[in-house]
């Protein structure tokens, strides 16, 4: 027994501390503690020379120094590890713009703490910087994005995000076509990390309806639901006919949904059929 809790603390130890690719530092001399702060040993790692703001190093020489003391560090991820001295610039404006940004994208996000760390050591940074991001940052936590310094130099940052986003799930099991409301839907707080596609914070401002079924407590995405159709199939409409400025209407049977705009195929009364153009809600207009 006591020979497997041995294996076991081993074990945890072997992979509790992974590198990471980028640290910053204050002072040259680099600690074990400086890349893994919740660990009891520390020991020096290396001195970066006085000069340098940026310093690059193998990580198998890190592992090779944690292994000499006695440390095990994961380095499966990590080539080469970046340090950087840290930047004495305030990057509120920054944090300010990215917390705007995601407050439109998420009304509902709770943002615990904005992080920004620069990718190479900034002397000053202007007081109007605007950042600039990918079209979907707001699919992910953490990130990358740059902005043009007064020379026009692009300089590249890195932030992270500690938030939760109160995000729509299915209270039961939904069914394709089955229209999306506050029956079968329910906000709940969830943690943000990444998003393969962007969650719904509140019900549609449209009526819409589920695309696919879904199981109960799923979360709900865009990719999850689409608008309802002006016209549904076997539904009711009015049938326009203009003729020189004389509107005619008649009852007939839509054989195909379609939204605004979209041709369709009507069955007339004496069963014949014919196309017609979607112009509002149960209406079309023969064509």
């Amino acid at each position: 027994m006591n020979i497997l809790i041995l294996l076991l603390l081993l074990f945890v130890n072997l992979y509790s501390y992974e590198l990471a690719e980028t640290y910053e530092y204050d002072t040259p001399i680099i600690y074990s503690n400086d890349l893994f702060p919740d660990l009891p040993k520390k020991f020096e790692i290396l001195q970066i020379p006085s000069d340098k703001t940026h310093y690059r190093l193998n990580a198998q020489i890190i592992a090779k120094t944690f292994e000499l003391n006695g440390v095990a560090i994961d380095i499966a991820k990590t080539r080469y590890v970046n340090f950087t001295k840290r930047s004495p610039v305030d990057f509120t404006p920054l944090k300010y713009q990215l917390w705007e940004m995601f407050q439109e994208q998420y009304p509902t996000i709770d943002i615990n703490t904005i992080t920004i760390s620069s990718r190479g050591h900034l002397s000053s940074l202007r007081k109007d910087v605007k950042g600039i991001f990918d079209d979907r940052f707001y699919q992910n936590s953490s990130g990358t994005f740059y902005y043009f310094d007064e020379q026009g130099i692009r300089h590249y940052l890195d932030y992270s995000v500690q938030a939760r986003i109160g995000v729509l799930h299915t209270t039961q099991k939904v069914s394709r076509k089955e229209r999306i409301s506050g029956f079968n839907t329910l906000l709940k707080p969830i943690p943000f990390t990444s998003f393969k596609d962007k969650p719904l914070t509140a019900l549609p401002d449209h009526p819409s309806r589920f695309r696919s079924n879904l199981k109960p407590s799923s979360p709900i995405t865009l990719r999850n639901i689409e608008t309802i159709p002006l016209v549904l199939k076997n539904e009711k409409v009015i049938v326009e006919i203009k003729n020189e400025g004389v509107i005619v209407e008649f009852g007939a049977r839509a054989t195909q949904e379609g939204l605004l705009y979209d041709i369709i195929t009507i069955q007339k009364s004496d069963g014949k059929r014919a196309k017609a153009k979607v112009i509002g809600d149960k209406r079309v207009e023969l064509q």
